[in-house]
């Protein structure tokens, strides 16, 4: 017989969401190199509080930041899909809205370059959007809307970029982001007269691993999307 987790008394719930709020504007605004005593301070609650619900930063961050990645990957979907008529504007809008999310939340940005997070569904998200993004590149590409050399390794060297670029200027020039996306918009669309340097060899191995890797059985599925009909 399976015995359901007790609900949390009300004052206890208001606590933990107290700690939620607070820990998604702190990870927002400062990145995920923070404390819990922090944390506890912005929710003014006790750092045993915290302690009795999360056992570290890691695992709040991956509590605050599950509904976000959802959402992200969600949105992965929906431009891979869109590629299927609309490969430049399905491309050109993902990575603008990548390179906003990036900027509007630090902690974002942090996960999405290195997720170490604490939850199989952080996991599963993380997995489901990096999926998707191989299908938008390769139907971009088979469109011929960006530049046949472009490898989908180099999201990730914009998103390195831009989390530079946010850390260094992002109090300055929030906004940055944007004319540096469309840029870089520009460069990709346009086709190229010199040969690029190989893009980085461990970028490149995990792309293509991730192309030919069999699901594993207890792997979440991901939605596939289908080729229209010829």
């Amino acid at each position: 017989m399976t015995i359901s987790p007790r609900p949390l008394r009300a004052d206890a719930e208001r606590n933990r969401r107290a700690i939620v709020d607070a820990a998604g504007t702190v990870f927002a605004k400062e990145g995920t190199a923070v404390t819990l005593e922090h944390i506890a301070d912005v929710a003014g609650v006790g750092v045993g509080t915290i302690y009795r619900r999360f056992s570290s930063v890691e695992e709040l961050v991956a509590v605050v930041l599950e509904e976000k990645m959802t959402r992200y990957a969600d949105r992965t979907e929906q431009a891979a899909q869109q590629a299927l008529t609309e490969p430049w504007e399905a491309f050109g809008d993902y990575v603008l809205f990548m390179l906003e999310q990036q900027a509007t939340d630090l902690a974002f940005s942090e996960v999405i370059l290195a997720p170490a997070t604490a939850t199989d569904l952080f996991r599963s998200e993380i997995g489901r959007a990096l999926d998707a993004s191989i299908q938008l590149v390769d139907r971009a590409k088979e469109a011929g809307a960006i530049r046949e050399d472009f490898d989908h390794s180099d999201l990730y060297l914009l998103l390195n970029a831009n989390a530079g670029l946010i850390r260094g200027a992002g109090r300055s020039a929030p906004d940055a982001w944007r004319r540096f996306g469309q840029y870089l918009l520009q460069a990709f669309r346009e086709r190229g007269t010199e040969t690029l340097a190989a893009p980085p060899a461990a970028w490149a191995r995990a792309g293509r691993a991730r192309r030919t890797a069999p699901k594993q059985p207890d792997e979440a599925p991901v939605r596939q999307v289908t080729e229209p009909p010829a």
